[in-house]
């Protein structure tokens, strides 16, 4: 090894005599003149001694532990709570509702709600903790009262004594969504705030906002009758479902309340909770409908609706191979969110006053005269009840005229809307003849026609007259007439002529029918006569996200009518699509069949434009229904709005087969 890195090693071994001179090694060893001893040997008494004491001090500071973490462990954490934390009822996270792939359509937020528990207060005390409690929150005392339930319950919007405990709940909402400084303030000084809660809300949040309004719903405070009805809806952040889904599938979306208790730092920041009551979360719901379809049909309906300068209208889109709710649209909408918030009370009242009625939900609940849009229908009864061969021709003059009831050498006059010339069935179809389905309809000449009877055994076969069953509240009948319905809608002229019969052919007079019924007609036509149940439920979810419930397609009505007779109906609506009313739509780069429809309310004497259709034509997918209120007609509103919608379903199919 070089020079440079060697060393000279020094022995490793140390004599401990060295260190240590112990006095028993060194005989005659005097202190005076030696150092003295290094070590000494300990005395037996002297380490138990010590042992003693150490034993003794370990067993007191086990002991104490033990006192303090056992036996006055809840006392202690009592204590605690008051100066660091809150307890409050904590409530369930609401069930979501989901799209059919999974995106949100509600989702929940958490707020706080301050309350002033009256039970807790003397009469006396009452009108001076009230004031305090709105002097906290920046709000008056009115204020307080107008947001109420009971304001709402009482002819006179303020009490004669606002003050007095008795026209108060026994839990008065003093403001939601309170801030954290008066979170913090209430929690941790309890004593300058008797009386005074804190209870845990859960805000609604809606992604998709107007465009699915109507389906979805909104939340709101429970009514009295709400609160006598369940315990649930008795706390003062509890909330229930005011419409859509959010009320179909109250029970399921709800939860079970909990109680908590939370500690908050300094600034209000929640740091740790524990649970004395563990609210249950609500199941979640998945529904049929594509929220980037729904979205795109409500857009499309708030771009042409007040262009064509029109006010209102409609659009449905299912699935004729089961009866699925892919898109429902009603227009105008609201903002759900807003509604269940409850802050922006001028917002609301404007929603409220508006004259074009923004809450109605026009697809399921408005009942139109559906117009040419039920002549498939009744050519279907034609042909099923033999009445007409779909070869044989009628020659149209643009009317029909019989004898007046009244005054037999005068005539009642019933118009088409031009001379058409001779058609046949399909052709009827495609250019909606009036006078072809006035004729087999009401009979004319040699043809006999089918009589109110027959049609309306057959309009009610396809759903017209009775509520479909979808999963939503408010959803009509509609009406199918005949002799017994006028006698009870017209007491002034209660008898049936067979002008009732001609109007009620074609889709007019007392006729009424909701779009969703007009689809589904559709949906039976398209399918080869099958009228399935509408459902916007796909499966209901429990919280770990796993399906408790499919819903499963269900049948209304089965084998309405023939193969061959639909297939010669399905015939003359493509017809109309590629050389009649719709043509406007035939560009589509899929087959679509389709019929328009112009209808009048008896009222009002205005139109109503209408277009329903299905695509693809040799295999259906979809049915379309568009109605424009109040419309020029369903050629002009109707059939632009609807090849919009169709181009938008287009999109949404080829993204999903890309996905799959």
């Amino acid at each position: 090894m070089p020079a440079l890195f060697w060393k000279k090693r020094r022995s490793a071994e140390i004599d401990p005599e060295e260190i240590f001179m112990d006095s028993a090694n060194l005989p005659g060893h005097d202190r005076a003149l030696h150092e003295g001893r290094i070590e000494r040997p300990i005395e037996a008494r002297v380490f138990w001694l010590w042992a003693l004491i150490i034993f003794v001090g370990l067993l007191v500071v086990v002991s104490r532990l033990f006192q303090l973490q056992i036996l006055d462990g809840e006392e202690f954490f009592a204590v605690s709570n008051k100066n660091i934390s809150y307890s409050l009822f904590s409530a369930p996270p609401r069930g979501l509702i989901y799209d059919r792939n999974l995106s949100i359509l509600a989702s929940n937020s958490v707020s706080f709600t301050l309350l002033l528990k009256k039970t807790e207060l003397a009469d006396q005390e009452f009108g001076e903790a009230l004031q305090r409690g709105a002097d906290l929150v920046g709000r008056t005392v009115y204020e307080i009262w107008a947001a109420s339930e009971q304001s709402q319950s009482r002819e006179l919007r303020f009490p004669d004594d606002i003050f007095s405990p008795d026209v108060w709940p026994e839990e008065i909402v003093l403001a939601e969504n309170i801030p954290r400084h008066i979170l913090l303030r209430v929690a941790t000084s309890p004593g300058d705030f008797h009386a005074m809660a804190i209870e845990e809300s859960i805000n609604r949040v809606y992604p998709v906002g107007s465009a699915a309004s109507h389906i979805v719903g909104f939340t709101g405070r429970p009514t009295a009758n709400d609160q006598a009805q369940s315990t649930f809806y008795q706390k003062a952040s509890a909330r229930i479902g005011k419409g859509g889904i959010e009320l179909w599938h109250e029970e399921q979306l709800r939860g079970k309340h909990g109680k908590k208790v939370i500690e908050i730092d300094a600034e209000g920041k929640p740091q740790r909770e524990r649970f004395l009551e563990k609210s249950s979360p609500g199941r979640s719901v998945v529904l049929n409908i594509d929220a980037e379809l729904q979205r795109a049909v409500y857009e499309i309906l708030a771009r042409y609706i007040p262009a064509l300068g029109k006010k209102a209208g409609a659009a449905i889109i299912s699935d004729p191979r089961n009866g699925r709710i892919l898109a429902l649209v009603s227009f105008p909408s609201f903002d759900s969110s807003m509604l269940s918030e409850g802050k922006d009370k001028e917002a609301i009242r404007a929603i409220l006053d508006d004259k074009r009625k923004p809450f109605f939900n026009r697809a399921i609940s408005g009942v139109y005269p559906p117009g040419s849009t039920i002549k498939p229908v009744l050519a279907a009864a034609a042909l099923e009840e033999q009445v007409i061969d779909p070869k044989r021709t009628i020659y149209d003059v643009g009317f029909i005229s019989i004898p007046n009831p009244y005054d037999p050498t005068k005539f009642s006059i019933f118009r088409d809307w031009a001379a058409l010339g001779f058609v046949d069935m399909r052709r009827a179809l495609a250019l909606s003849a009036n006078v072809y389905f006035y004729t087999i309809g009401g009979g004319h000449e040699s043809i006999k026609g089918l009589g109110i009877e027959r049609i309306g055994k057959f309009f009610r076969a396809f759903g017209f007259g009775s509520k479909l069953g979808i999963d939503l509240r408010g959803e009509e009948s509609g009406l199918v007439p005949g002799p017994e319905e006028k006698k009870k809608i017209r007491p002034k002229d209660p008898f049936w002529r067979i002008g009732d019969t001609y109007i009620t052919s074609i889709g007019q007079g007392d006729m009424g029918a909701t779009p969703l019924q007009v689809n589904f007609a559709t949906v039976a036509i398209a399918n080869g006569g099958t009228l399935w149940r509408p459902f916007l439920t796909k499966a209901i979810l429990d919280e770990a996200g796993v399906v408790v419930r499919a819903v499963q397609p269900s049948i209304i009505r089965d084998r309405i009518a023939g193969e061959e007779t639909l297939k010669v109906v399905r015939e003359g609506m493509r017809l109309a699509v590629t050389d009649g009313s719709a043509n406007a739509i035939g560009s589509f780069p899929l087959a679509v069949a389709g019929k328009t429809g112009t209808a009048q309310t008896v009222i009002t004497v205005k139109n109503h434009g209408w277009f329903t259709a299905f695509v693809p034509y040799e295999n259906p997918e979809a049915v379309i229904t568009v109605m424009v209120e109040e419309g020029t007609g369903g050629a002009t509103d109707a059939v632009p709005i609807s090849k919009e919608i169709l181009w938008a379903w287009l999109q949404v199919r080829e993204r999903n087969s890309a996905a799959e």
